[in-house]
């Protein structure tokens, strides 16, 4: 979520049931986010332990033809109306629609189908952070109030659920297909552990370094992202890996949240809504930004990063060092954001694919201790501990002027290693669909959706 937030404090291991105001108490932002994170793993906890990892009512979610349909191509494949639980999360859907035509959308065009072949179709639920711009929409009233006169307010999280398509690649479709299924819900996660740096030296406990301890002179929530997916490199690994399969990270002070809505774009000019309502909040030259609109969202896409090269603050426009990528940023109905990240590459004797994010280096096995090797600013440190990531993987480090720390478990000289602190994903089957000669019959599809009974109204 990439927000304006303090930072998000819901634990699902200390199992509180609800959070309590008290009078004549500061109001904050995590209070309230922590109250609607219990409430939302209540339900979907108890969704998952009365229907399963998946399931439905009738016909929700039914791939099928058309009707009166004897066969259809790929692209002419619908899915029913309904409601369809994974994993505790609701899936709806208002009307039938054709599968390639659904808003939210990664469907492979024909060129990804072959004429001939068994293909899986699953689902891909997640949630994704909507601001009041990319919730404008003419034709629904939207969540900015307008008599504020320009200020946002609270955000949203949207359930975003995909098709996917996998095609079957053995002789046992069904129990390959199973077990890919399992394996997307149970994958083994990254890690990653921060901290702010520590004294070299214990010869005097009663004197601290100055390079100790976080100096940032504001209270910041650091976001750090995978941007490009693929393996760490191990620490001191020679020779080094082919840089196109290096994972590469970014990282925000401000959580990803510092965003500039753009009105048009034209080759590496850049027209803006505003620049930001201070410089805390602004764009600088040479910061590195990252145009994304709904559909790169929704494809979980890591297209190079790009660098500004001045700003036409007189005409609201921003100019790059280089030409974005053609398809994305363009159409206005797709929300389209120039995103600031705060991360300077360079300084790394590893190389990663050229894209403007920094290489992920593993720390070695020996002593990871000794290794820090990663700083982000003002002391802030992060170690890599795992050897795949993924785009969109992401970590949120707090960091506290008054402590002079970030907020990370475990003891501050020791830090423990965590999973991402999202994006979640969670899956499951659809049905399987035999393609011959580019059609495909009703017989050639095979429901794999689970069937919940609906309770009878009293």
């Amino acid at each position: 979520m990439k927000g304006d937030f303090t930072r998000m404090t819901f634990d699902p291991a200390k199992h509180y049931s609800r959070v309590l105001q008290q009078q004549g108490r500061v109001q904050l932002d995590s209070d309230w986010n922590e109250m609607v994170a219990i409430n939302r793993h209540y339900l979907r906890a108890l969704a998952a332990d009365l229907i399963g990892p998946h399931g439905g009512t009738g016909d929700s979610f039914k791939v099928g033809l058309a009707a009166g349909t004897a066969e259809a191509t790929p692209k002419e494949l619908w899915l029913s109306r309904g409601h369809y639980y994974v994993d505790g999360i609701l899936c709806e859907l208002s009307g039938a629609s054709k599968i390639l035509e659904l808003e939210s959308f990664t469907i492979p065009s024909d060129d990804n189908l072959d004429a001939n072949g068994s293909y899986f179709l699953y689902l891909d639920v997640w949630e994704r952070h909507v601001t009041d711009f990319e919730d404008e929409d003419s034709r629904r009233i939207g969540i900015r109030e307008v008599a504020l006169r320009g200020p946002d307010s609270a955000t949203r999280a949207q359930v975003v659920w995909q098709i996917r398509f996998r095609k079957a690649a053995n002789a046992n479709p069904d129990t390959e297909f199973t077990d890919f299924i399992n394996r997307l819900n149970t994958r083994t996660l990254p890690l990653l552990r921060a901290r702010a740096i520590r004294p070299t030296t214990a010869d005097e406990p009663c004197l601290i370094s100055p390079q100790a301890r976080y100096r940032g002179a504001e209270n910041q929530l650091y976001r750090v992202e995978i941007h490009h997916s693929g393996a760490a490199i191990p620490h001191n690994q020679n020779p080094k890996p082919d840089p196109a399969t290096v994972a590469t990270f970014k990282w925000s002070r401000e959580n990803g949240s510092v965003t500039f809505p753009i009105t048009k774009r034209q080759d590496k000019v850049i027209t803006l809504r505003h620049l930001g309502r201070d410089s805390r909040f602004g764009l600088r030259p040479d910061d590195w930004v990252e145009i994304v609109d709904d559909e790169y969202t929704f494809q979980n896409r890591a297209e190079p990063l790009l660098q500004v090269k001045e700003i036409d603050r007189d005409n609201t426009r921003v100019i790059l060092k280089k030409h974005p990528a053609s398809n994305v940023g363009t159409d206005p109905e797709r929300h389209p954001l120039l995103r600031r990240w705060d991360h300077q590459p360079g300084g790394s004797t590893y190389a990663g694919p050229d894209d403007g994010a920094i290489p992920v280096v593993k720390v070695s096995a020996g002593d990871p201790e000794l290794q820090w090797d990663i700083s982000l600013e003002d002391g802030i440190q992060i170690q890599f501990q795992s050897l795949t990531y993924n785009t969109g993987d992401y970590w949120l480090i707090p960091a506290r002027v008054a402590t002079g720390d970030v907020e990370w478990p475990g003891d501050p000289g020791a830090p423990v290693i965590k999973t991402p602190d999202g994006v979640e994903h969670r899956y499951a089957p659809l049905a399987k669909v035999s393609i011959t000669g580019g059609k495909i019959k009703a017989s050639d599809i095979t429901d794999l959706r689970r069937i919940i009974k609906q309770v009878a109204a009293p």
